[in-house]
């Protein structure tokens, strides 16, 4: 089976076209990457840096979640983004922890972003943001608000967005300039 084209924006580096596994309802995953010109503070950067991150598919498979990433990266939103998915018609994106600033210094890209997001072409969507922490162990209280991007307990999403971070090391590749 030849690996489906998707975007000219971004390259996809894996990709998953059906569920695998009992998480959630069909949930499945594809990893893309993209070059940024923004470092994880959110400021301009001199060269571009490679920037990976994950679409998490539901059972539907609903490439408008494409649509939203290319329309984010093409607005120069993309940088923070880690995970993006949608699940009954929510949008749900998560930004790296260490993008922080974003919330802090750039609420003007938080409101923007949501905007972006939001217009899904002929239908709308409405959108829910959130923080992932990579985590080396598993502690309690360990939290990625990632429950909304797949419909299970949170401990099994944790656990398995940590596992797609552990084997692509998401968000910006250090060092890895263009």
């Amino acid at each position: 089976m030849s690996q489906a084209f998707y975007s000219h924006a971004f390259s996809c580096l894996y990709d998953e076209r059906a569920p695998v596994g009992q998480l959630g309802r069909g949930v499945h995953h594809s990893v893309f990457r993209s070059v940024q010109w923004r470092d994880i503070g959110g400021d301009p950067l001199e060269k571009g840096r490679i920037h990976d991150f994950a679409v998490i598919w539901d059972e539907d498979h609903d490439t408008r979640v494409i649509e939203a990433a290319e329309k984010l990266h093409l607005a120069g939103f993309l940088w923070p983004v880690v995970f993006i998915g949608e699940r009954k018609g929510v949008l749900t994106i998560l930004f790296a922890a260490m993008a922080g600033p974003l919330q802090d210094r750039h609420t003007d890209h938080l409101a923007s972003i949501r905007a972006i997001a939001e217009d899904a072409g002929d239908d709308r969507w409405s959108c829910q943001m959130g923080w992932f922490q990579r985590v080396e162990v598993l502690e309690e209280g360990t939290n990625c608000n990632g429950s909304g991007i797949i419909n299970d307990a949170e401990w099994r999403v944790v656990n398995y967005l940590n596992g797609i971070d552990a084997l692509w090391e998401l968000g910006e590749k250090s060092g890895a300039a263009v």
